[in-house]
């Protein structure tokens, strides 16, 4: 639903001419959200030309565009891009072609869970093991102290 939403918005501003419009507001890859090395997420493309190339970028590779088999949303296609499970994380600017005319957009690739994740929870660990101990050493003491 926030794609559609989004190329509505994209082609308001395109047609209008608004200066505000975004370079290349014709290609939205997935909600925005973060994508996993080795992921895939769908993309979408307002282009009515019949020339298309698929999208790719560094560690970033598209299917071929394809257009609703039904015939709704004529100006727009579809498509799969695919992160490569070696991605660098970071954002990675995708190129996709229509009519000749180059879109780009940004994908953000996750970090992999490569100890980061390990860390954090063996840190947390500690910190409750460190309060659980000063809590005990604070019980110990207060019944020395009323007995």
């Amino acid at each position: 639903m926030r794609v559609v939403l989004a190329m509505l918005v994209v082609l308001v501003f395109s047609l209008a001419g608004h200066p505000g419009a975004v370079a290349d507001p014709g290609l939205v890859i997935g909600d925005g959200a973060p994508v996993a090395p080795g992921a895939t997420v769908p993309a979408q493309m307002g282009c009515e030309e019949p020339a298309t190339a698929p999208a790719t970028g560094p560690g970033v590779t598209g299917g071929p565009w394809q257009r609703d088999p039904e015939g709704h949303q004529p100006w727009s296609v579809s498509s799969t891009l695919t992160v490569a499970p070696d991605a660098a994380p970071g954002p990675v600017t995708v190129t996709a072609t229509c009519g000749g005319r180059p879109l780009t957009a940004t994908l953000t690739v996750a970090e992999t869970g490569s100890g980061g994740t390990v860390a954090r929870v063996l840190g947390g660990a500690a910190i409750l093991l460190a309060v659980v101990a000063a809590m005990v050493l604070l019980q110990r003491r207060r019944r020395r102290a009323s007995t």
